[in-house]
C-alpha cells in the first residue's frame, strides 16, 4: 500500500488550505512540542475508536514524532477506505528542523 508523503512546510500550507492535521503522539509528547497549526489529537492507540473523527471530504495529513508510527496510521486509515491521506516527512523533528510554526 503506498502513503504518499508530504513535506513539513507544504503540510503548513495546506492546513491554511483547509487540511485535517492529526497528530498521533501520545499526551506527554505534545508537552515537549507540538505543530503550530490547528490541528486534532488523537494517539495512535486510539484511532480504531475514534475513526469518526477523520473526515472523509477532506484531506488528512498524519504527524507524529519522526513519521512512522503516522505512517502506520496512515496505512491503517486508507484500508479504512480514507483515500485523501499523506504522512508528514519527518514527523515534529522534521518540521522543527525546517522552522515550521510550533507552540
Amino acid at each position: 500500500m503506498n502513503v504518499e508523503e508530504i513535506s513539513p512546510k507544504e503540510a503548513v500550507d495546506a492546513v491554511s488550505k483547509g487540511a485535517v492535521f492529526v497528530d498521533v503522539r501520545e499526551p506527554y509528547e505534545l508537552d515537549e512540542v507540538a505543530y503550530g497549526v490547528e490541528y486534532i489529537h488523537i494517539p495512535l492507540g486510539e484511532i480504531q475508536v475514534r475513526l469518526d473523527e477523520f473526515p472523509r471530504d477532506k484531506d488528512i495529513i498524519v504527524g507524529c514524532r519522526s513519521g512512522k508510527r503516522s505512517m502506520n496510521a496512515c496505512m491503517f486509515l486508507k484500508m479504512q477506505g480514507y483515500e485523501n491521506v499523506r504522512n508528514l516527512e519527518g514527523g515534529i523533528i522534521g518540521w522543527v528542523e525546517n522552522e515550521c510554526p510550533t507552540k
